[in-house]
Protein backbone atom coordinates (compact mmCIF):
# COMPACT_ATOMS: atom_id res chain seq x y z
CA UNK A 1 0.00 0.00 0.00
CA UNK A 2 1.37 3.37 -0.97
CA UNK A 3 2.31 5.70 1.85
CA UNK A 4 0.10 8.68 2.36
CA UNK A 5 1.87 11.87 1.37
CA UNK A 6 2.58 14.16 4.29
CA UNK A 7 0.98 17.58 4.06
CA UNK A 8 3.84 20.10 3.83
CA UNK A 9 1.65 23.15 3.63
CA UNK A 10 2.65 25.82 6.13
CA UNK A 11 0.27 27.37 8.59
CA UNK A 12 -1.25 30.77 7.97
CA UNK A 13 1.31 33.50 8.60
CA UNK A 14 4.33 31.20 8.35
CA UNK A 15 5.08 31.83 4.71
CA UNK A 16 7.48 34.69 5.49
CA UNK A 17 9.46 32.83 8.16
CA UNK A 18 12.87 31.43 7.14
CA UNK A 19 15.92 30.12 8.95
CA UNK A 20 19.17 32.03 8.47
CA UNK A 21 22.62 30.52 7.98
CA UNK A 22 23.61 31.46 11.54
CA UNK A 23 20.77 29.29 12.92
CA UNK A 24 18.41 32.10 13.88
CA UNK A 25 14.89 32.44 12.47
CA UNK A 26 13.68 35.53 10.66
CA UNK A 27 10.15 36.70 9.92
CA UNK A 28 8.80 39.64 7.90
CA UNK A 29 5.60 41.55 8.63
CA UNK A 30 4.01 44.05 6.23
CA UNK A 31 3.03 47.21 8.13
CA UNK A 32 1.50 49.09 5.23
CA UNK A 33 2.91 51.50 2.68
CA UNK A 34 5.49 54.24 2.96
CA UNK A 35 4.83 57.82 1.77
CA UNK A 36 6.61 57.01 -1.51
CA UNK A 37 4.23 54.08 -2.18
CA UNK A 38 6.69 51.30 -1.36
CA UNK A 39 5.71 48.47 0.99
CA UNK A 40 6.74 49.06 4.62
CA UNK A 41 8.09 45.76 5.97
CA UNK A 42 9.38 44.95 9.42
CA UNK A 43 11.78 42.06 10.18
CA UNK A 44 11.85 40.20 13.51
CA UNK A 45 14.37 37.62 14.70
CA UNK A 46 14.40 34.77 17.20
CA UNK A 47 16.10 31.54 18.21
CA UNK A 48 13.12 29.40 17.23
CA UNK A 49 10.30 29.43 14.71
CA UNK A 50 7.73 29.69 17.49
CA UNK A 51 9.46 32.74 18.97
CA UNK A 52 9.46 34.55 15.63
CA UNK A 53 5.80 33.64 15.04
CA UNK A 54 4.88 35.10 18.43
CA UNK A 55 6.73 38.36 17.70
CA UNK A 56 5.01 38.60 14.33
CA UNK A 57 1.61 38.12 15.99
CA UNK A 58 2.35 40.96 18.41
CA UNK A 59 3.30 43.27 15.53
CA UNK A 60 0.16 42.39 13.61
CA UNK A 61 -1.95 43.03 16.69
CA UNK A 62 -0.33 46.44 17.18
CA UNK A 63 -0.92 47.19 13.53
CA UNK A 64 -4.65 46.62 13.98
CA UNK A 65 -5.18 48.15 17.43
CA UNK A 66 -2.54 50.89 17.62
CA UNK A 67 -1.36 53.79 15.48
CA UNK A 68 1.28 53.17 12.82
CA UNK A 69 4.79 54.41 13.41
CA UNK A 70 4.70 56.59 10.33
CA UNK A 71 1.68 58.49 11.71
CA UNK A 72 3.47 59.52 14.93
CA UNK A 73 4.71 63.10 14.62
CA UNK A 74 5.56 63.77 18.27
CA UNK A 75 9.11 64.97 19.00
CA UNK A 76 11.44 63.14 21.34
CA UNK A 77 12.26 66.21 23.46
CA UNK A 78 8.72 67.24 24.39
CA UNK A 79 7.45 63.67 24.74
CA UNK A 80 10.34 62.64 26.98
CA UNK A 81 9.94 65.76 29.13
CA UNK A 82 6.29 64.86 29.77
CA UNK A 83 7.27 61.25 30.51
CA UNK A 84 9.88 62.37 33.05
CA UNK A 85 7.46 64.72 34.80
CA UNK A 86 4.40 62.42 34.84
CA UNK A 87 5.77 58.87 35.03
CA UNK A 88 9.40 58.99 36.17
CA UNK A 89 9.31 61.59 38.94
CA UNK A 90 6.90 59.75 41.30
CA UNK A 91 8.95 56.52 41.05
CA UNK A 92 12.38 57.77 42.19
CA UNK A 93 13.90 60.00 44.84
CA UNK A 94 14.45 63.68 44.13
CA UNK A 95 18.23 63.22 43.88
CA UNK A 96 17.86 60.40 41.37
CA UNK A 97 15.33 62.45 39.41
CA UNK A 98 17.79 65.36 39.36
CA UNK A 99 20.40 63.05 37.85
CA UNK A 100 17.86 61.92 35.22
CA UNK A 101 17.05 65.53 34.33
CA UNK A 102 20.76 66.34 34.01
CA UNK A 103 21.26 63.38 31.66
CA UNK A 104 18.24 64.40 29.59
CA UNK A 105 19.14 68.08 29.24
CA UNK A 106 22.89 67.69 28.72
CA UNK A 107 23.01 64.67 26.39
CA UNK A 108 19.65 63.53 25.02
CA UNK A 109 17.83 66.80 24.34
CA UNK A 110 20.64 68.46 22.31
CA UNK A 111 21.19 65.33 20.21
CA UNK A 112 17.70 64.04 19.34
CA UNK A 113 15.28 66.46 21.01
CA UNK A 114 14.00 67.80 17.68
CA UNK A 115 13.70 64.40 16.00
CA UNK A 116 10.47 62.46 15.65
CA UNK A 117 10.07 59.35 17.78
CA UNK A 118 10.14 57.01 14.77
CA UNK A 119 13.23 58.66 13.29
CA UNK A 120 15.53 57.56 16.12
CA UNK A 121 17.27 54.30 15.29
CA UNK A 122 20.07 52.18 16.73
CA UNK A 123 22.80 53.96 14.76
CA UNK A 124 21.77 57.37 16.10
CA UNK A 125 21.67 56.19 19.72
CA UNK A 126 25.00 54.37 19.33
CA UNK A 127 26.57 57.57 17.97
CA UNK A 128 25.38 59.46 21.07
CA UNK A 129 26.84 56.82 23.39
CA UNK A 130 30.15 56.71 21.50
CA UNK A 131 30.53 60.50 21.60
CA UNK A 132 29.77 60.55 25.33
CA UNK A 133 32.34 57.81 25.89
CA UNK A 134 34.97 59.84 24.03
CA UNK A 135 34.08 63.06 25.87
CA UNK A 136 34.50 61.30 29.23
CA UNK A 137 37.85 59.69 28.28
CA UNK A 138 36.53 56.14 28.24
CA UNK A 139 34.53 56.29 31.48
CA UNK A 140 31.24 54.53 30.86
CA UNK A 141 29.07 55.90 33.71
CA UNK A 142 27.45 58.70 31.70
CA UNK A 143 26.88 56.62 28.52
CA UNK A 144 25.28 53.91 30.64
CA UNK A 145 22.93 56.46 32.22
CA UNK A 146 21.97 57.75 28.76
CA UNK A 147 21.24 54.25 27.50
CA UNK A 148 19.32 53.31 30.66
CA UNK A 149 17.07 56.39 30.48
CA UNK A 150 16.40 56.05 26.76
CA UNK A 151 15.62 52.36 27.19
CA UNK A 152 12.98 53.09 29.84
CA UNK A 153 11.52 55.88 27.70
CA UNK A 154 11.12 53.73 24.59
CA UNK A 155 9.73 50.81 26.57
CA UNK A 156 7.04 53.23 27.77
CA UNK A 157 6.38 54.35 24.18
CA UNK A 158 6.00 50.73 23.05
CA UNK A 159 3.49 50.05 25.83
CA UNK A 160 1.53 53.14 24.78
CA UNK A 161 1.54 52.07 21.13
CA UNK A 162 3.65 55.07 20.04
CA UNK A 163 6.69 53.07 18.92
CA UNK A 164 7.35 49.56 17.69
CA UNK A 165 11.11 49.51 18.18
CA UNK A 166 13.45 50.14 21.08
CA UNK A 167 16.62 51.54 19.43
CA UNK A 168 18.74 51.00 22.56
CA UNK A 169 18.48 47.19 22.68
CA UNK A 170 21.39 46.54 20.30
CA UNK A 171 23.58 49.44 21.49
CA UNK A 172 26.88 48.66 23.18
CA UNK A 173 28.78 50.57 25.87
CA UNK A 174 32.35 49.45 26.55
CA UNK A 175 34.47 50.74 29.38
CA UNK A 176 38.00 51.54 28.19
CA UNK A 177 38.95 53.48 31.31
CA UNK A 178 41.59 51.69 33.37
CA UNK A 179 42.11 52.70 36.97
CA UNK A 180 45.58 52.52 38.53
CA UNK A 181 46.03 50.94 41.93
CA UNK A 182 48.93 49.72 44.04
CA UNK A 183 48.88 46.14 45.26
CA UNK A 184 50.14 44.81 48.60
CA UNK A 185 53.67 44.47 47.14
CA UNK A 186 53.85 48.15 46.24
CA UNK A 187 53.56 47.58 42.48
CA UNK A 188 51.36 49.78 40.30
CA UNK A 189 48.79 47.91 38.24
CA UNK A 190 45.74 48.76 36.14
CA UNK A 191 42.29 47.54 37.09
CA UNK A 192 39.01 49.27 36.32
CA UNK A 193 37.16 47.43 39.09
CA UNK A 194 39.49 48.35 41.96
CA UNK A 195 37.53 50.85 44.03
CA UNK A 196 39.16 50.73 47.48
CA UNK A 197 42.22 52.37 49.01
CA UNK A 198 45.23 50.23 48.02
CA UNK A 199 46.54 47.98 50.77
CA UNK A 200 49.94 49.70 50.91
CA UNK A 201 48.32 53.16 51.35
CA UNK A 202 45.78 52.47 54.10
CA UNK A 203 48.08 53.02 57.08
CA UNK A 204 49.50 56.18 55.52
CA UNK A 205 45.97 57.48 54.96
CA UNK A 206 45.00 56.94 58.62
CA UNK A 207 48.20 58.64 59.82
CA UNK A 208 47.50 61.61 57.53
CA UNK A 209 44.09 62.15 59.19
CA UNK A 210 45.85 63.79 62.15
CA UNK A 211 47.08 66.50 59.78
CA UNK A 212 43.62 67.43 58.48
CA UNK A 213 40.71 69.48 59.84
CA UNK A 214 39.28 68.25 63.15
CA UNK A 215 36.20 66.73 61.53
CA UNK A 216 38.15 64.71 58.95
CA UNK A 217 39.48 62.00 61.27
CA UNK A 218 36.27 60.92 63.05
CA UNK A 219 34.17 61.24 59.87
CA UNK A 220 36.63 59.26 57.74
CA UNK A 221 37.11 56.50 60.32
CA UNK A 222 33.35 56.09 60.76
CA UNK A 223 33.03 55.46 57.02
CA UNK A 224 36.21 53.40 56.62
CA UNK A 225 36.08 51.26 59.78
CA UNK A 226 32.34 51.22 60.54
CA UNK A 227 30.96 50.96 56.96
CA UNK A 228 28.69 54.05 57.09
CA UNK A 229 27.61 55.86 53.94
CA UNK A 230 28.33 59.56 53.94
CA UNK A 231 24.60 60.30 54.31
CA UNK A 232 24.35 57.93 57.28
CA UNK A 233 27.38 59.55 58.93
CA UNK A 234 26.01 63.09 58.50
CA UNK A 235 22.64 61.99 59.96
CA UNK A 236 24.24 60.24 62.95
CA UNK A 237 23.18 61.55 66.38
CA UNK A 238 24.97 61.20 69.71
CA UNK A 239 22.08 59.06 70.97
CA UNK A 240 22.93 56.54 68.23
CA UNK A 241 26.34 55.86 69.81
CA UNK A 242 26.82 53.67 72.90
CA UNK A 243 30.39 54.27 74.05
CA UNK A 244 30.14 51.76 76.91
CA UNK A 245 29.27 48.87 74.58
CA UNK A 246 31.27 50.29 71.69
CA UNK A 247 28.20 50.07 69.47
CA UNK A 248 26.92 52.36 66.74
CA UNK A 249 23.29 52.23 65.53
CA UNK A 250 22.35 53.37 62.03
CA UNK A 251 18.71 54.50 62.04
CA UNK A 252 18.43 57.40 59.58
CA UNK A 253 20.16 59.03 56.64
CA UNK A 254 20.68 62.45 55.14
CA UNK A 255 19.15 63.25 51.77
CA UNK A 256 18.43 66.28 49.61
CA UNK A 257 14.86 67.26 48.81
CA UNK A 258 14.83 68.97 45.39
CA UNK A 259 11.80 70.77 43.95
CA UNK A 260 11.24 71.29 40.20
CA UNK A 261 8.91 73.44 38.11
CA UNK A 262 6.95 72.31 35.04
CA UNK A 263 9.97 72.90 32.77
CA UNK A 264 12.04 70.58 34.99
CA UNK A 265 14.16 73.44 36.36
CA UNK A 266 15.31 73.28 39.98
CA UNK A 267 13.34 75.67 42.18
CA UNK A 268 15.00 74.94 45.52
CA UNK A 269 16.83 72.22 47.42
CA UNK A 270 17.20 71.51 51.12
CA UNK A 271 18.87 68.88 53.31
CA UNK A 272 16.57 66.71 55.40
CA UNK A 273 16.95 63.74 57.75
CA UNK A 274 14.89 60.85 56.49
CA UNK A 275 14.84 57.06 56.60
CA UNK A 276 17.81 54.99 55.52
CA UNK A 277 18.49 54.09 51.90
CA UNK A 278 16.86 50.65 52.34
CA UNK A 279 15.17 48.85 55.21
CA UNK A 280 18.24 46.62 55.51
CA UNK A 281 20.42 49.69 56.07
CA UNK A 282 19.18 49.93 59.66
CA UNK A 283 21.84 48.02 61.58
CA UNK A 284 24.03 47.89 64.68
CA UNK A 285 27.81 47.96 64.28
CA UNK A 286 30.56 47.15 66.77
CA UNK A 287 33.12 49.94 66.55
CA UNK A 288 36.88 49.37 66.61
CA UNK A 289 38.75 51.17 69.39
CA UNK A 290 40.28 53.56 66.87
CA UNK A 291 36.80 54.81 65.94
CA UNK A 292 35.72 55.10 69.59
CA UNK A 293 38.78 57.19 70.48
CA UNK A 294 38.28 59.48 67.48
CA UNK A 295 34.59 60.08 68.33
CA UNK A 296 35.40 60.80 71.98
CA UNK A 297 38.05 63.30 70.91
CA UNK A 298 35.59 64.89 68.49
CA UNK A 299 32.99 65.19 71.27
CA UNK A 300 35.52 67.08 73.40
CA UNK A 301 36.14 69.48 70.51
CA UNK A 302 32.40 70.03 70.12
CA UNK A 303 32.04 70.65 73.86
CA UNK A 304 34.71 73.36 73.68
CA UNK A 305 32.78 75.01 70.82
CA UNK A 306 29.67 74.93 73.02
CA UNK A 307 31.43 76.95 75.72
CA UNK A 308 32.69 79.53 73.26
CA UNK A 309 29.65 79.99 71.00
CA UNK A 310 26.84 79.10 73.38
CA UNK A 311 25.34 76.55 70.99
CA UNK A 312 24.34 73.04 72.10
CA UNK A 313 26.36 70.53 70.11
CA UNK A 314 26.80 67.47 72.35
CA UNK A 315 23.29 66.68 73.57
CA UNK A 316 21.85 63.27 72.71
CA UNK A 317 19.59 64.76 70.02
CA UNK A 318 22.37 66.74 68.33
CA UNK A 319 23.96 65.56 65.12
CA UNK A 320 27.48 64.23 65.57
CA UNK A 321 28.87 65.96 62.46
CA UNK A 322 26.77 69.13 62.40
CA UNK A 323 27.84 72.68 61.56
CA UNK A 324 29.13 74.98 64.29
CA UNK A 325 25.61 76.37 64.79
CA UNK A 326 24.09 72.88 65.14
CA UNK A 327 22.51 72.81 61.67
CA UNK A 328 22.73 69.96 59.18
CA UNK A 329 26.02 69.72 57.33
CA UNK A 330 25.44 69.35 53.58
CA UNK A 331 26.87 66.75 51.19
CA UNK A 332 28.69 69.30 49.06
CA UNK A 333 30.35 71.11 51.97
CA UNK A 334 31.57 67.81 53.42
CA UNK A 335 32.91 66.58 50.08
CA UNK A 336 34.77 69.85 49.48
CA UNK A 337 36.55 69.55 52.83
CA UNK A 338 37.44 65.91 52.15
CA UNK A 339 38.62 66.61 48.58
CA UNK A 340 40.92 69.41 49.75
CA UNK A 341 42.43 67.04 52.33
CA UNK A 342 42.88 64.29 49.70
CA UNK A 343 44.58 66.65 47.24
CA UNK A 344 46.86 68.11 49.91
CA UNK A 345 48.30 64.68 50.75
CA UNK A 346 48.35 63.39 47.17
CA UNK A 347 45.69 60.71 47.65
CA UNK A 348 43.46 62.23 44.98
CA UNK A 349 46.21 62.18 42.38
CA UNK A 350 47.61 58.74 43.25
CA UNK A 351 44.47 56.60 43.32
CA UNK A 352 41.50 58.96 42.97
CA UNK A 353 40.40 59.01 46.62
CA UNK A 354 36.81 60.12 47.28
CA UNK A 355 34.38 59.72 50.18
CA UNK A 356 32.67 56.54 49.04
CA UNK A 357 36.02 54.80 48.55
CA UNK A 358 36.28 54.59 52.36
CA UNK A 359 33.20 52.36 52.49
CA UNK A 360 34.59 50.27 49.63
CA UNK A 361 37.78 49.87 51.66
CA UNK A 362 35.81 48.54 54.63
CA UNK A 363 34.25 45.89 52.39
CA UNK A 364 37.60 44.90 50.89
CA UNK A 365 39.25 44.55 54.29
CA UNK A 366 36.49 42.21 55.46
CA UNK A 367 36.71 40.03 52.34
CA UNK A 368 40.51 40.00 52.44
CA UNK A 369 40.29 38.51 55.91
CA UNK A 370 37.97 35.72 54.75
CA UNK A 371 34.71 37.12 56.14
CA UNK A 372 31.58 35.46 54.77
CA UNK A 373 29.91 37.53 52.05
CA UNK A 374 26.58 37.39 53.92
CA UNK A 375 28.23 38.87 57.01
CA UNK A 376 29.72 41.66 54.92
CA UNK A 377 26.31 42.28 53.37
CA UNK A 378 24.80 42.78 56.83
CA UNK A 379 27.60 45.12 57.92
CA UNK A 380 27.18 47.24 54.79
CA UNK A 381 23.38 47.27 55.04
CA UNK A 382 22.76 45.85 51.57
CA UNK A 383 19.44 44.31 50.64
CA UNK A 384 21.04 41.66 48.44
CA UNK A 385 24.37 39.87 48.77
CA UNK A 386 24.74 40.16 44.99
CA UNK A 387 25.30 43.91 45.38
CA UNK A 388 28.06 43.24 47.90
CA UNK A 389 29.70 40.63 45.71
CA UNK A 390 29.57 42.55 42.42
CA UNK A 391 30.11 46.18 43.47
CA UNK A 392 31.88 46.06 46.85
CA UNK A 393 34.36 43.25 46.25
CA UNK A 394 37.42 44.40 44.31
CA UNK A 395 40.01 42.26 46.13
CA UNK A 396 42.96 41.81 43.78
CA UNK A 397 45.57 39.80 45.68
CA UNK A 398 44.32 36.22 45.87
CA UNK A 399 45.95 34.03 48.51
CA UNK A 400 46.59 30.30 48.06
CA UNK A 401 44.09 28.00 49.72
CA UNK A 402 46.51 25.98 51.84
CA UNK A 403 43.78 24.48 54.02
CA UNK A 404 41.91 23.13 51.00
CA UNK A 405 45.07 21.57 49.58
CA UNK A 406 45.95 19.99 52.93
CA UNK A 407 42.43 18.52 53.15
CA UNK A 408 42.77 16.90 49.72
CA UNK A 409 46.22 15.57 50.62
CA UNK A 410 44.74 13.89 53.69
CA UNK A 411 41.97 12.29 51.60
CA UNK A 412 44.12 11.05 48.75
CA UNK A 413 47.62 9.76 49.54
CA UNK A 414 49.56 6.50 49.35
CA UNK A 415 47.99 5.25 52.58
CA UNK A 416 44.36 5.89 51.62
CA UNK A 417 44.75 4.88 47.97
CA UNK A 418 46.78 1.68 48.36
CA UNK A 419 45.73 0.56 51.89
CA UNK A 420 49.22 0.87 53.26
CA UNK A 421 50.76 -1.39 50.60
CA UNK A 422 54.08 -0.42 49.13
CA UNK A 423 53.56 1.48 45.90
CA UNK A 424 56.38 1.48 43.38
CA UNK A 425 56.39 4.72 41.44
CA UNK A 426 57.31 4.65 37.79
CA UNK A 427 60.79 5.97 37.13
CA UNK A 428 60.74 8.70 34.47
CA UNK A 429 63.99 9.27 32.52
CA UNK A 430 65.54 12.70 32.57
CA UNK A 431 64.32 14.97 29.78
CA UNK A 432 66.57 17.50 28.06
CA UNK A 433 64.67 20.56 26.93
CA UNK A 434 67.49 21.85 24.69
CA UNK A 435 67.54 18.92 22.24
CA UNK A 436 64.15 17.30 23.01
CA UNK A 437 65.76 13.97 23.97
CA UNK A 438 65.49 11.60 26.89
CA UNK A 439 68.42 10.42 28.95
CA UNK A 440 67.99 7.19 30.88
CA UNK A 441 71.14 7.78 32.86
CA UNK A 442 71.11 9.79 36.03
CA UNK A 443 72.09 13.34 35.31
CA UNK A 444 75.08 14.67 37.19
CA UNK A 445 74.43 17.73 39.34
CA UNK A 446 75.40 20.91 37.54
CA UNK A 447 77.70 23.46 39.18
CA UNK A 448 75.74 26.20 40.93
CA UNK A 449 78.37 29.01 40.67
CA UNK A 450 80.89 30.10 38.07
CA UNK A 451 83.75 29.40 40.50
CA UNK A 452 82.82 25.70 40.46
CA UNK A 453 82.78 25.52 36.64
CA UNK A 454 85.75 24.39 34.55
CA UNK A 455 87.18 26.44 31.67
CA UNK A 456 85.41 24.25 29.10
CA UNK A 457 82.11 24.67 30.90
CA UNK A 458 82.59 28.44 31.01
CA UNK A 459 83.33 28.51 27.28
CA UNK A 460 80.17 26.51 26.55
CA UNK A 461 78.14 28.82 28.77
CA UNK A 462 79.56 31.86 26.99
CA UNK A 463 78.79 30.44 23.53
CA UNK A 464 75.27 29.55 24.62
CA UNK A 465 74.64 33.10 25.88
CA UNK A 466 75.92 34.52 22.59
CA UNK A 467 73.63 32.24 20.65
CA UNK A 468 70.60 33.25 22.73
CA UNK A 469 71.45 36.94 22.27
CA UNK A 470 71.65 36.58 18.48
CA UNK A 471 68.29 34.77 18.39
CA UNK A 472 66.71 37.48 20.50
CA UNK A 473 68.00 40.22 18.19
CA UNK A 474 66.74 38.30 15.17
CA UNK A 475 63.25 37.95 16.68
CA UNK A 476 63.14 41.67 17.48
CA UNK A 477 64.07 42.58 13.88
CA UNK A 478 61.40 40.27 12.51
CA UNK A 479 58.82 41.74 14.89
CA UNK A 480 59.77 45.32 13.90
CA UNK A 481 59.51 44.38 10.24
CA UNK A 482 56.01 42.94 10.74
CA UNK A 483 54.85 46.15 12.45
Amino acid sequence: MAKKRKNSRRANGEGSIVQRKDGRWCGVVTLGYKPDGKINRKSVYGHSQAEVLEKMSVLKHRLVTGPQVSSTTALVGETMKNWLRIFKKPMVSSRTFESNIRTFKNHILPAIGNMKINEVNTNIVQAILTKSLQDHKGRSNTPKRIKFLLNQFYEHLIEQGLAYDNPTLKCKVSNRYKKTYMDSKGQHKNNENYKAIPVAERARFIRALDDGPDIIKPLSLVMMLASLRIGEALALKWENIDFEKGALFVEQGLTEDVEFDNDLNIVCRKNIISSTKTTCSKRAIKMPQLVIDALLQWRKIQWCKEQVKGKTLTKSTNLVFCNDDGSIRSYDATRRVFDRFAKKHGFRQEFGLHCHMLRQTFSNMQIENKRNIKDVQHLLGHKDAKTTQLHYNSVIDQELDYEGAELLDSLFNDTTLYDGEEHIKKDVPAYHIDNNTFNTQTAEPKPTTYEEMTDDELDKQYEELKRQREERRKRRKEKDFEM
